[in-house]
């Protein structure tokens, strides 16, 4: 074909270039091409027709040479002017012959009256101008035929059900909206680097896992239709779409929040290294427990306490090294050790997550107290749950566990318990209980967060798993983000013994790593859906509750037990090959276990919470 170039007024970017779009090959076959006409919306079917491919820019011929003028006998007292689009501000107006509203594209205008015609309505004397009637789909064997009349109806595309214009099969009744049917082949993103395709269901490949639209957060179900990146697992329904009319073929903006200069003040911003002591401080501050100012704090501090969790000393107030690499006498590997060891026994929490410059601590015990901790009010009204208030804990074992019922970790902190309810939440959770300020998190910048406020259960976006009811989260309800303080309290930063790297906290989507992710501990694959841990030197991952130090356990406690002469130490990991001493020799390698180090001798949490001696059979 001999290249014919058209400068048209409704793409002035790049000349248009008539070319074909079917090619017979050797074997007989055809290759087509399926587009859509900008002009009219309706599939090209004609062998040839004005492109550009670059912008993606397709019109039929016909549509290319509609005359620039009419008179029109719905509306014969003015000329209609042809557009490429409305004029209106909202770039969309109504067809005022068959009643077509949000119409985006060539239109006959009067700008007199106001008056506007789509183009199949305008040109009423020229048959082959008229929207075609039937098309053609790959994922479908049947040729569909367009019905004259909108209708409502499921639409087998997207699931809604609207009253529109349709396509149907009388075939198979395979029906879909109009507007589905003329669905662009091809999107962008602007939030994503990568073109989206359109399947026709949710791929064979990324069915292991529920996936959700990365614009309304709902999940994509399996005979949706979408738009998709493979390699980012990115995918958006394709009523999350809209066609922009400057730039085509992209999805609506996400709107962001601006956040003002007295916002800014009273946001909380997570994730956070410090996250239970800034959490504390705050609400300790708004109920005036502490002072704002540094020499009121300087003055007003006592130099002993006695904490009804600790009784037997007085705790000292001791000023923090704020440095450990200017002790000359320790190596990097003792002050990474002593920063470990050093866990404040209210919060477990490191000492070193604080910004005061003090702490308290027990020479003779080791117990160890942040100054913030200590002021932690005996009672607290929780508004997730107002009906009584809960009173400050803590558990005298050693071992002392017990599962906060905001976050569902185990932990041997102090806590915060309703006796009547039976319900008990960790100083951390009970802290971010109390946060009245919007929330900015990492894993959704679009929009702040609030405090989750329906107390039935809600699935957590962070990792799958339900927050059980009582409101302990934030939310955002615009996308439908959800987030327990499990997950929302995650640490960003943290390290593996093995690994001198730092392991970052990561969010989907994840961009350009399209192989599967496998935690190296558990070695269960992780759902790319969900936030991880991730190194991003050596490659690998690992679920967020699979690392131990995220769990809110101290170790290195002691304590006494019947039947053997030593104390026994809390260890996060019990060595190869070792057996508890009291339960049927049940193997604990690299388990959590209390450990004599003169006998290697081992008991298991269970058994050592059995066995403990109190401080009268001692």
């Amino acid at each position: 074909m001999e290249e014919k170039q058209l400068n048209h007024f409704s793409h002035e970017e790049h000349p248009l270039i008539l070319s074909e779009l079917r090619k017979e090959n050797d074997d007989g076959s055809i290759d087509r091409k399926f587009v859509v006409c900008y002009g009219c919306q309706g599939q090209i079917l004609d062998p040839a027709a004005y492109c550009c491919f670059a912008c993606h820019f397709f019109l039929h011929k016909r549509c290319a040479e509609l005359p620039r003028q009419i008179r029109h006998p719905m509306h014969s007292q003015h000329d209609l002017v042809l557009l490429g689009k409305p004029p209106y501000y909202s770039r969309s107006c109504i067809c005022d012959a068959c009643g077509q509203d949000d119409w985006k594209f060539f239109t006959y205008h009067c700008s007199l009256c106001e008056f506007d015609l789509d183009v199949s309505c305008a040109i009423l004397d020229q048959p082959e101008i008229l929207e075609q009637r039937e098309i053609e789909l790959d994922c479908h064997h049947h040729p569909l035929i367009q019905l004259e009349k909108p209708a409502s109806f499921l639409c087998d595309a997207c699931g809604k059900v609207d009253e529109d214009s349709s396509y149907l099969c009388p075939t198979c009744q395979f029906w879909i909206h109009k507007k589905c049917a003329l669905r662009p082949t091809k999107v962008k993103h602007k939030d994503h680097n990568h073109s989206l395709q359109l399947a026709y269901s949710l791929p064979s490949d990324h069915r292991k896992f529920p996936q959700q639209c990365s614009v309304c957060w709902k999940k994509v179900r399996l005979r949706d239709w979408v738009y998709y990146c493979g390699p980012c697992r990115y995918f958006v329904h394709i009523t999350c779409v809209v066609i922009s009319q400057k730039d085509e073929e992209q999805l609506s903006e996400d709107i962001e929040y601006p956040i003002s200069g007295e916002q800014v003040q009273n946001v909380m911003k997570l994730p956070s290294n410090n996250t239970a002591q800034e959490l504390i401080a705050r609400f300790l501050l708004k109920e005036d427990e502490i002072s704002n100012s540094n020499d009121s704090v300087k003055s007003n501090i006592p130099e002993e306490i006695f904490l009804i969790s600790h009784r037997k000393h007085p705790l000292v107030l001791l000023e923090k090294v704020q440095n450990l690499d200017e002790i000359e006498s320790t190596t990097s590997d003792d002050q990474e050790e002593a920063k470990a060891l050093l866990v404040c026994d209210v919060c477990i929490e490191p000492i070193c997550s604080s910004d005061d410059p003090h702490y308290y601590a027990c020479a003779e015990c080791g117990y160890v107290v942040h100054l913030t901790c200590s002021n932690l009010p005996p009672k607290l009204h929780i508004p997730q749950h107002p009906q009584h208030p809960f009173s400050l804990m803590h558990n005298p074992s050693a071992v002392g566990h017990f599962t906060c019922q905001a976050c569902y970790r185990w932990t041997n902190a102090n806590y915060y318990n309703c006796k009547p309810c039976e319900l008990s939440i960790c100083i951390k959770c009970a802290s971010a209980s109390m946060i009245t300020s919007s929330v900015k998190h990492d894993g959704h910048k679009k929009h702040l967060l609030a405090q989750l406020q329906s107390s039935d259960r809600i699935r957590c976006t962070a990792c799958g798993g339900y927050t059980y009811g009582g409101g302990f989260g934030f939310a955002c309800e615009d996308c439908h983000f959800y987030v327990g303080y499990n997950c929302a309290l995650l640490p960003p930063t943290t390290t593996q013994r093995w690994d001198k790297h730092p392991l970052l906290l990561i969010y989907p989507p994840y961009f350009e790593h399209p192989e599967e992710f496998y935690c190296v501990l558990c070695e269960k694959e992780i759902n790319p859906n969900h936030w991880m841990y991730h190194c991003r030197e050596c490659d690998y991952s690992l679920h967020p509750l699979c690392i131990p130090q995220i769990g809110r356990v101290k170790f290195g406690r002691s304590l006494n037990v019947n039947n053997h002469s030593h104390p026994l130490t809390y260890v996060p990991e019990a060595k190869y090959k070792s057996f508890c001493g009291s339960c049927n020799n049940r193997r604990l390698d690299w388990e959590e276990a209390f450990e004599c180090d003169s006998c290697r001798f081992y008991l298991c949490p269970d058994c050592a919470y059995e066995r403990e001696l109190t401080d009268y059979e001692e």
